[in-house]
């Protein structure tokens, strides 16, 4: 899985050939359900964009099903990075999951 990463030009990504390059979306309540028609909003910083992209593509090079990583926001007790980025403390917990997803047409049928 050796994948040339064009920076100036995303015409032709190898990635986007297949149609399975899927992710999926949910936020929830305090009850863990899910709520729909939420709006999610990330503001990162150029460092956050690029330490957050380098460590997906890492677990994408080490993709392993079902594994996934929980992003806390960072307090003075636990100042703690995940996947090359803080939280700041008035963040929502991020969890980034491994998961295969379908083609984009499937789940686009009537």
């Amino acid at each position: 899985m050796n994948h040339v990463v064009n920076i100036n030009n995303d015409e032709f990504d190898e990635f986007d050939r297949k149609a399975d390059n899927v992710g999926v979306v949910h936020v929830f309540d305090e009850n863990n359900k899910v709520i729909s028609n939420a709006k999610v909003q990330l503001y990162l910083s150029k460092n956050a964009l690029i330490g957050l992209g380098t460590e997906l593509i890492r677990l994408a090079y080490n993709y392993v099903e079902g594994k996934h990583y929980h992003i806390e926001p960072a307090d003075k007790e636990t100042l703690c990075q995940r996947l090359g980025i803080f939280l700041t403390p008035d963040s929502n917990e991020l969890i980034i999951c491994c998961s295969n997803q379908d083609v984009i047409d499937n789940y686009l049928k009537e």
